[in-house]
């Protein structure tokens, strides 16, 4: 299901025009919170390379409609590359949960005055959530195959 609105494309606009400032709000929190303490040991060059990417790819992969099994494939690796790297599963999907946050209230900030929208985005909020759902599940699926290879 394809969803053209003006709204997505609103959304598609923010992402890719601010997708440096949402990662470095990301960056921020992912580096300082607690529960993701193991990312710290990581270079950060890469953290940063992987959440833009994540946001830039992000409005298109909500714009397009791209096929599940794409999303699931892109991170089913980001799981094997986390348990590579020696990253918690617990920590990996709480990464997840910062960047989909991160997002969220970037884009609630910028649409706060635009009340004519509520109704799209909430449709929007559920392809959102439907694709972090998907990455979680992928990624955790990855890192499983990482996991049950070494046993």
């Amino acid at each position: 299901m394809k969803i053209k609105s003006a709204l997505v494309n609103r959304f598609v606009e923010l992402i890719e025009e601010n997708h440096q400032v949402i990662t470095e709000q990301f960056m921020n929190n992912l580096l300082r919170n607690p529960d993701t303490q193991a990312f710290r040991k990581l270079d950060r060059q890469l953290i940063y390379e992987f959440a833009d990417n994540l946001y830039r790819e992000l409005s298109k992969w909500i714009a397009r409609d791209y096929p599940k099994e794409e999303i699931a494939r892109y991170y089913r690796r980001i799981g094997h590359e986390r348990f590579e790297q020696g990253i918690p599963v617990s920590q990996a999907c709480k990464a997840l949960i910062l960047q989909k946050r991160h997002l969220w209230l970037f884009v609630l900030d910028k649409l706060y005055d635009d009340t004519t929208a509520y109704k799209e985005a909430l449709t929007l909020n559920n392809r959102v959530v439907l694709y972090f759902d998907r990455a979680t599940f992928a990624m955790l699926q990855g890192y499983e195959d990482m996991l049950y290879r070494k046993l």
